[in-house]
């Protein structure tokens, strides 16, 4: 009985579902699936990205992603690195974003779901369907720059709240400000 079990859990393990594609990569750009333990030289077109998967951009590297459900659009610029992350949830995915650093171009479709969440070493922004983008410095923060829609950022510090509109900027330091 134990080996069955052991045998179920493994199939179940393997056998997760792709939530995403790469559609276009240029210069160097690594991944690492979950279950491995190191970087992958080369992420190619047409890969298929799972929950909890790696993304490093180099210097003149970048990738873009699109999540099967929906057609929402991540694009990863130079010098970034992200965690992708999803769960299927009958025919959608919650969808979230780890970013660590970098600069990325979110182009989010209405969610059917929850909210689109994208979490970084300073903030947390909620989407439910917009464009914008985010550069996620360190030490310096992040930067959203609104194209349309609204996106609601949080502080992590602070806990101060605010929403990002088109043609708009927010700021969000470690030491909590929020403008």
């Amino acid at each position: 009985k134990k080996y069955i079990l052991l045998i179920i859990f493994l199939a179940q393990f393997f056998c997760a579902e792709s939530i995403a594609v790469v559609s276009k990569t240029k210069g160097e750009v690594k991944y690492k699936k979950k279950v491995e333990k190191q970087l992958r030289n080369q992420l190619k077109a047409g890969t298929d990205l799972y929950n909890n998967d790696l993304i490093r951009t180099g210097k003149n590297g970048f990738a873009k992603y699109v999540y099967l459900d929906d057609g929402t659009q991540i694009k990863i610029h130079n010098s970034s690195e992200v965690h992708i992350r999803g769960e299927l949830d009958r025919r959608s995915i919650i969808k979230q974003l780890k970013v660590d650093e970098g600069t990325v171009k979110l182009e989010i479709k209405k969610q059917s779901v929850d909210a689109f969440t994208v979490i970084t070493p300073t903030s947390v922004a909620s989407v439910k369907g917009t464009a914008f983008w985010l550069d996620c410095s360190g030490q310096a923060g992040d930067k959203f720059y609104g194209e349309s829609g609204i996106v609601n950022i949080q502080n992590k510090e602070s806990g101060q709240k605010t929403q990002l509109s088109k043609n708009k900027v927010a700021s969000s330091l470690p030491d909590g400000t929020l403008d």
